[in-house]
Order: structure tokens, then C-alpha cells, then sequence
């Protein structure tokens, strides 16, 4: 696993396990989304679907609306159960979240650091 994984799942860690109300501001007004945060030992599988199948067959590409290298789950939100992810290839980590069921996948950000996100929860 490499360093900036760690370090994410470190952070996470105190709250995985858990449903967690989080107030997320939309266009002009808020909303509360309820979203399950991954256990450390729930975090690889919690991937599968979204990087690769059961059969280990990768889900990553480079062409727009695929899903990205960068990319990790770290969660869901439990209406739905859209992914909560954060991208490892930006300094900040922003956590976003995607449509799950879409053709495509286009990730709205949540919070623009995963600090700024765990500091809401």
C-alpha cells in the first residue's frame, strides 16, 4: 500500500465503521447526506466495483468517465450508495462523490481536503 493510502486510512481510521450525518452545501442550500465510512479491514473490498471486479479485472482507464488511478473509495452514501472517494493525485485529497449506476463516472467534490471533510464529520 503505498504512503499517501496510508496515511488517508490513518485519518480515517477513528471513524470507519460508522454512519455519519454529514451537511453538505448545494446550489443555494444545504442538505444532510447520511454516509458509511469503511473499516481499514473493509477499505480493499470496498473497491471492488469501482477499480476492478471480484475477478480482479481492472475498471481503470484514461478516457474520460473512467474511473481514475487516483481514485479510492473510502466510503458511501447510504440512500443511494454512491461511492465516497478521494483523489490521491491532488496534495489536498478531495473527497468527492459520484453517481453510482451512470455510464459514465463524473465526480462532483464534496470538500476541496479530506482534513476539511473529517473536520465536518
Amino acid at each position: 500500500m503505498n504512503k499517501d493510502l496510508e496515511m488517508i486510512l490513518n485519518k480515517i481510521e477513528s471513524i470507519g465503521g460508522k454512519e455519519v450525518e454529514l451537511e453538505i452545501e448545494g446550489l443555494g442550500e444545504s442538505e444532510t447526506i447520511s454516509i458509511y465510512i469503511f473499516l481499514r479491514e473493509e477499505f480493499e473490498e470496498g473497491q471492488l466495483g469501482y477499480r476492478s471486479d471480484g475477478e480482479g479485472i481492472s475498471f481503470i482507464g484514461d478516457n474520460e468517465g473512467d474511473w481514475k488511478e487516483s481514485w479510492y473509495v473510502i466510503g458511501y452514501e447510504t440512500l443511494m450508495g454512491d461511492p465516497i472517494l478521494v483523489d490521491i493525485s491532488e496534495k489536498e485529497y478531495p473527497v468527492m462523490t459520484a453517481m453510482h449506476g451512470e455510464e459514465d463516472w463524473e465526480p462532483q467534490e464534496l470538500f476541496p481536503s479530506l482534513d476539511e471533510f473529517l473536520n465536518k464529520l
